[in-house]
């Protein structure tokens, strides 16, 4: 009695033979990998390619405008403070008045090592760890960062949240370099535009610009001629204005040829030297309550023999490959870099027509033109946006050299360019499943569940496990066919029917060993791509693999 096809073999029969039910399962094919490329350029799937550790911890960069005073800084910081005190994820806080925080790689890339004035400060905040509270680090940031920019925002400071790194600090996660024209003013005045531009768009928080603002300062300049005539000595009017501002050793405590020397520092007390608000009146009336002693035993005020003169800042020319440049500068907020670029960019090319002749340099780069002054300015994106198109490139290549080298192995294999192309575009065909997997993953999540350099890595790795599949169907089916002289359909449908539950229990374990990444922050992504990859792979071994190999087996039979 002549034994009953398996239903696999009687499906894989069925769509051979009638070429319209190939068509149709071939424009399906089609349809989920044009499909899945469209979720991706949609940003229905949005694509990050570094995604956010957790921690237990961030720092707080506080920054002033030049020339303010360490009390409106302590104003500030002690603001921030009492914003997040009740927060009852927050185990302590440490306070840096004009000095680092310590120091930590990201610190040292972003230059906050060598950052020191009245002007700053750095808060460190220390979490709770990840078991013990309900909100990741990302989270918590998110969700202070508005009410601290909101309540404590005065004498035009600057508040930086930060977090660790993704992956190899930078400077911040968009950096916008300006360079060109002639003159520092110039290139502030486009900064200031552009900053304008990153402010209304939507995702970034923490904006600056890289550069020194200029304000207002006032030196104290030594009258000699009346110094002269006042019977004082310029020395002795020196060290009254040092002794007084900054303070200086005047003594020891103990033996001055002791070892260890313990000086007695003078300077005048706090509430002498505290000006809230720095004027020039101000500055000459604390300088008529200064006196000296001159030669004729008369004491004589200090502001009689010094002018107080308002000075304009010179501003620090930061330069790179020689050529002075101002930054622009801001951090994503639960966002990925790429979309806030991107739409800065299309901002910069319709927005500035008018005034600028923009082109178009490279790949996001940009050159500006101005039409009326015929200064020409260049700008260069940098930042985290720059590592992670540096992923990208280095994981396209990676793949591409993959598929390739799979490629010319099968050719050399089976001798044949049809069989190894079948088998590389079915391997290809997977990234739909990747991308579908990401997309379906991202429904079931509260946070955007972003496709990474992780999920890219995924891919690669599922190309040679797809590969193998095919592999599997086709060497046995071609065993059949020389060992048994079966027809090319035959010997496929037995081939389909004969590795689906061995390529199926691999697709299990692949499966259940990628659960236990799919819930990491920084490994999910590849967890998720192995488990799309794998079930969609499955599917094009049993549905497609024989449609694209038939014709092939099928002439090699016939030439037998």
């Amino acid at each position: 009695m002549k034994k009953k096809p398996h239903i696999i073999e009687q499906f894989v029969y069925y769509f051979l033979e009638r070429p319209f039910v190939k068509a149709i399962l071939l424009l399906t094919m089609l349809l989920i990998l044009v499909s899945s490329i469209w979720l991706v350029t949609s940003e229905s799937v949005k694509v990050k390619l570094l995604p956010n550790p957790l921690a237990d911890n961030f720092s707080i960069y506080v920054d002033l405008p030049e020339g303010k005073s360490v009390y409106e800084t302590k104003e500030v910081t002690e603001c921030i403070l009492n914003q997040l005190k009740d927060e009852e994820s927050i185990t302590d806080m440490s306070v840096f008045y004009g000095e680092s925080a310590p120091i930590d790689f990201s610190a040292m890339i972003k230059g906050r090592l060598f950052a020191q004035g009245e002007n700053i400060a750095n808060i460190l905040v220390n979490l709770k760890r990840e078991d013990e509270r309900d909100e990741t680090s990302i989270h918590i940031v998110h969700r202070v960062r508005p009410i601290i920019n909101t309540n404590c925002t005065m004498y035009d400071n600057k508040i930086k949240m930060v977090q660790s790194p993704a992956g190899p600090p930078d400077i911040a996660s968009l950096v916008l370099e300006v360079t060109g024209a002639e003159s520092h003013q110039d290139r502030l005045k486009l900064s200031k535009k552009l900053l304008k531009l990153f402010k209304e768009t939507a995702g970034l928080a923490d904006f600056d610009i890289l550069s020194d603002e200029p304000y207002e300062k006032y030196g104290i300049a030594l009258n000699e001629h009346k110094i002269m005539q006042s019977g004082l000595q310029v020395e002795q009017v020196t060290k009254i204005l040092y002794l007084a501002f900054k303070g200086m050793d005047i003594s020891y405590d103990n033996d001055a040829n002791a070892q260890n020397q313990i000086p007695i520092h003078l300077t005048l007390n706090k509430s002498s030297k505290k000006m809230k608000k720095v004027s020039k009146e101000m500055l000459e009336q604390r300088l008529s309550s200064l006196m000296l002693l001159n030669t004729q035993g008369m004491t004589v005020p200090v502001i009689e023999v010094v002018n107080v003169e308002v000075q304009q800042s010179n501003p620090s020319i930061v330069s790179k490959n020689l050529s002075p440049m101002i930054a622009v500068v801001a951090q994503t907020d639960m966002e990925s870099q790429i979309y806030p670029l991107l739409k800065i960019r299309d901002k910069i090319l319709n927005d500035f027509s008018d005034t600028y002749e923009v082109e178009k340099v490279g790949m996001l780069d940009l050159s500006l033109l101005n039409k009326e002054r015929q200064n020409r300015y260049f700008l260069h994106w940098e930042g985290e946006q720059k590592v992670s198109m540096d992923t990208v490139t280095d994981l396209g290549m990676a793949m591409g050299v993959a598929i390739g080298i799979i490629f010319f192995m099968m050719v050399i294999y089976y001798n044949s360019f049809a069989l190894a192309g079948a088998i590389v575009l079915a391997s290809f065909i997977s990234v739909a499943g990747v991308i579908y997997a990401h997309f379906i993953y991202d429904i079931f999540t509260s946070d955007t569940f972003y496709m990474t350099g992780t999920s890219l890595i995924g891919f690669i790795a599922l190309i040679g496990i797809n590969s193998r599949n095919s592999l599997l169907i086709i060497d046995f089916a071609q065993q059949l066919m020389q060992e048994r002289s079966i027809d090319a359909r035959r010997a496929i449908a037995i081939s389909i029917q004969t590795r689906a539950k061995p390529i199926l229990l691999t697709v299990l374990a692949i499966i259940f060993a990628s659960m236990l990444l799919a819930t990491d922050p920084v490994f999910g992504g590849l967890g998720i791509a192995l488990i799309g990859g794998t079930l969609l792979a499955y599917g094009v071994s049993l549905f497609i693999v024989p449609i694209m190999i038939y014709s092939t087996l099928k002439g090699k039979a016939n030439v037998q």
